[in-house]
């Protein structure tokens, strides 16, 4: 029974000592609960930060530590649990606390933003749209303002801007195909042209200005097909008869080119645009009859008199030519007797 009693007991000490901590500095202190509190934030702040100097900075960091990882091993549940993020009831709740239907309809009515290329910018079409609209106007405009005074390079930069902005302008291809025309780059301006007319086939005014392109590029069939158009959507316009009717002259279509002048310019400037028009084409005959005409309209004219002699004389009618410039003389005479 003694040996029993005896083997029990030993037992009971290896135990003991198995299960004991093994520290390597012993102390006759009590447990230093605040050095403990100091172990766990120097732990918990060890873990979450990295400086520059990484693993080695780390290494200090546990040097500096000591035992102290040690005996937080062996701190209370309570403690641990502040470690792991536990705590009082009451902080729990506070912490899974659901949010009411008024705090959530917050964040549902709140503009949603997107970052881009550092730029904030709001996800409403509508802004982005009016954003686009002011950039559009602000070059627009500037490339009004520069084709007027002339300074025609710069419009056509203020003009493509716009242009990037918004491609399908007919406004913008308008103002492009006068600049480029002013300076003598005349694909360019005829491809401006088009596409403004393509953009908007109702416009006069881009119908005239590209007819009249073609005309001067010696495209006679295109130019009158399109001024044409111009003079039915603006009957009143004498740029746009006028420019029809050269185009049927060059087509040979002179009766139709005689009206047209008349509808630009009435009939005794009509008549003496004609003569010109047929003269630049060598048809001296036809020219003396619409002067004819002229000059029976205004006898006094001393324009209409100085052509007809020349032509007179150019055409073989001498005697024609010497009635002309008498009576061409009078007028120049009773002119200066009046002054």
């Amino acid at each position: 029974m003694a040996k029993s009693t005896f083997a029990s007991s030993l037992m009971a000490v290896i135990v003991f000592c198995a299960l004991m901590p093994y520290h390597a500095v012993a102390t006759a202190e009590g447990f230093d609960w605040l050095a403990l509190s100091a172990a766990e934030a120097t732990a918990q702040s060890s873990d979450n930060q990295l400086d520059e100097n990484g693993q080695d900075q780390s290494e200090a960091a546990q040097k500096k530590k000591g035992n102290s990882f040690a005996r937080a091993l062996g701190a209370p549940f309570r403690a641990l649990g502040r470690l792991f993020g536990g705590g009082d009831k009451k902080s729990a709740q506070s912490a899974s606390r659901k949010i009411s239907d008024k705090e959530a309809a917050k964040f549902e009515s709140a503009k949603v933003t997107r970052v881009r290329d550092a730029r904030i910018e709001l996800s409403d079409p509508a802004s982005a749209a009016t954003s686009r609209n002011a950039v559009l106007d602000v070059h627009l405009q500037r490339g009004r303002e520069l084709l007027s005074a002339g300074n025609v390079n710069e419009a056509i930069t203020e003009l493509t801007a716009a242009q990037s902005a918004d491609p399908k302008s007919a406004e913008i291809q308008n103002l492009l195909g006068v600049a480029y025309g002013s300076k003598g780059m005349n694909e360019r301006a005829l491809k401006a042209f088009e596409a403004a007319v393509r953009a908007d086939k109702n416009n006069p005014q881009y119908l005239n200005n590209y007819g009249f392109l073609l005309l001067q590029s010696s495209k006679f069939d295109a130019a009158a097909k399109y001024l044409k158009r111009a003079s039915k959507l603006s009957p009143s316009d004498a740029r746009i008869w006028n420019n029809l009717a050269i185009a049927q002259c060059q087509r040979g279509e002179f009766d139709e080119a005689y009206q047209s002048f008349v509808k630009a310019v009435g009939e005794f400037d009509g008549r003496v645009n004609m003569a010109a028009q047929l003269l630049s084409q060598g048809l001296g005959q036809e020219a003396i009859k619409h002067l004819e005409v002229a000059h029976a309209l205004r006898p006094n004219s001393t324009e209409v008199l100085t052509r007809l002699a020349g032509l007179y004389n150019m055409t073989g009618r001498v005697s024609d030519a010497a009635i002309a410039r008498k009576q061409l003389l009078a007028l120049q005479t009773s002119a200066e007797a009046q002054k």
